[in-house]
């Protein structure tokens, strides 16, 4: 046999001498930190999957906690604490502000009665959007104060300028109380966050057109004549010049925007509900 084969042998067979005494001295030596190891470690892994769990349920919990804690303020109801008319004004004024701010008149007439408790009439007229009357109403009911809505009536506004608004006459019933309350609760909160409005039926889809009392450019019977970069010149009805930037009002509209490349200026005109785009051209009249 060669030397250099037979050096190399022993050189391997040294090798595995060495590498699997070192393996069973480390099994055998460090056998028991192992275990304690990996049973560390499916401790942790196990702690680890609970805490993602927790984490999972976190939103779920948040919800119901939220839900548990409006039905808290405002469930059930409860009265007003006594027969005070400036306490009851102060309340409904309290919550006639930014999203169901409507102008309001209050009357309030003499109480109605019972062994322990007592009723305040109350009359409100007013005017104001649809929206913000819809979310009026909606906390005083759903309030923890104990108010019972008797009657609505609602007018529609043909007012060109208040189409969004309507009349309203509203009938309030607030109870209050008499005779022992030990478990009265000072504290009458409105109520939480207000769903979104999206329509008011009172609103006409179509209705009549405003009369041009500003003598505001007609572009219908007007003629473009020169463009700038900003600026459209128009001739209008009166046969006057009139120089337009964009975003200028015109009759039932405004210039939106100007294209010299085409030569072109466009506007957006509301016609009685009907939304129109007109473009007048250097080119043709419209």
């Amino acid at each position: 046999m060669k030397y250099s084969i037979r050096n190399t042998l022993i050189l391997i067979l040294t090798l595995l001498l060495l590498v699997g005494g070192g393996y069973f001295y480390v099994i055998n030596r460090f056998n028991t930190d192992i275990e304690e190891a990996e049973m560390e470690r499916d401790r942790l892994r196990s702690e680890l999957q609970g805490v993602q769990q927790s984490a999972n349920m976190f939103a779920t919990a948040q919800a119901n906690y939220n839900d548990a804690l409006y039905k808290r303020l405002n469930h059930p109801k409860e009265l007003f604490r006594s027969h005070s008319s400036s306490g009851l004004y102060n309340y409904l004024q309290e919550l006639n502000r930014d999203i169901t701010f409507t102008q309001l008149n209050y009357s309030l007439s003499d109480s109605v009665l019972q062994n322990d408790h007592g009723i305040i009439n109350v009359n409100i007229q007013g005017e104001g959007r649809y929206e913000n009357l819809v979310n009026y109403l909606y906390r005083l009911e759903y309030s923890r104060p104990l108010i019972q809505i008797r009657t609505v009536q609602l007018d529609n506004i043909t007012d060109l300028e208040r189409l969004d608004r309507v009349n309203f006459q509203v009938s309030l019933g607030a109870y209050y109380r008499r005779g022992d309350w030990t478990n009265y609760r000072a504290d009458l909160e409105p109520s939480g966050p207000l769903g979104e409005i999206l329509h008011n039926p009172y609103y006409p889809l179509i209705h009549e057109v405003p009369p041009n009392t500003e003598n505001l450019p007609n572009v219908d019977t007007s003629r473009l004549v020169v463009l700038t970069g900003s600026r459209a010149h128009i001739i209008d009805q009166n046969g006057t010049l009139q120089r337009l930037n964009i975003g200028d009002r015109v009759y039932l509209g405004r210039l939106t925007s100007i294209s010299m490349s085409r030569g072109e200026a466009v506007f957006e005109l509301n016609r009685g509900g009907i939304r129109d785009r007109v473009v007048l051209s250097l080119q043709s009249t419209n």
